[in-house]
């Protein structure tokens, strides 16, 4: 464990338990929420500042940076495609998508550590991934692979899939349980303590 001595709980903001609500009632004194986001959009900047300002009384809590496009989460993101044992694929990088154009923008970036790639969001209006992958095969790419921009399986990664299976298509595995992941998720908490800007105050 990279900081063994840190009280640490796990919270969603939505679809899942425990619920960030409920995880705040429970608590008192200082608290720092971890947004495990791979964007600055619209969850973290509304969603959630919302629910945090409605903590309860005596409870400070102060919102850490997303985790963003950090380098390493894109070395890991390489590596997932790594695994897949292909030679110089064309990639299709899938992530969730905003109603923020700047975030979508932000996430295209990302596909060009790849040579022959693109980017297809799982909500919103997207090019599909069959259509994708008939732009990467325009540009010399004879094997295609999809890299999930995600940190962990859920609802809009098993459409991914199910969309690539359907166009034969391979699909790496998502960012996942991984140290390097832990290491940022660790630094942004840092990164709070040191800053802190409390959401709510006493």
């Amino acid at each position: 464990m990279l900081r063994p001595e840190l009280h640490v709980q796990l919270a969603f903001l939505e679809l899942s338990e425990p619920n960030l609500v409920d995880v705040l009632d429970d608590l008192s004194g200082d608290a720092v929420v971890v947004p495990l986001l791979l964007s600055d959009a619209y969850h973290a900047r509304i969603d959630l500042p919302t629910v945090l300002s409605s903590a309860p009384s005596g409870l400070r809590v102060t919102q850490a940076p997303v985790l963003g496009a950090d380098d390493r989460l894109l070395r890991l993101a390489r590596r997932r495609v790594a695994e897949l044992g292909i030679d110089n694929p064309g990639v299709i990088l899938t992530a969730v998508g905003s109603s923020d154009s700047t975030a979508n923008a932000r996430t295209r970036a990302l596909a060009a550590q790849w040579a022959i790639s693109t980017t297809v969001f799982a909500t919103g209006e997207s090019t599909t991934v069959a259509e994708a992958a008939d732009a990467l095969r325009s540009r010399g790419a004879t094997e295609i692979v999809v890299a999930p921009w995600f940190l962990s399986p859920g609802l809009l990664l098993d459409q991914v899939r199910a969309e690539s299976a359907h166009a034969g298509i391979q699909v790496a595995a998502p960012l996942g349980a991984d140290r390097l992941v832990a290491e940022v998720v660790v630094e942004r908490y840092e990164a709070a303590v040191s800053a802190p800007v409390p959401v709510t105050h006493w």
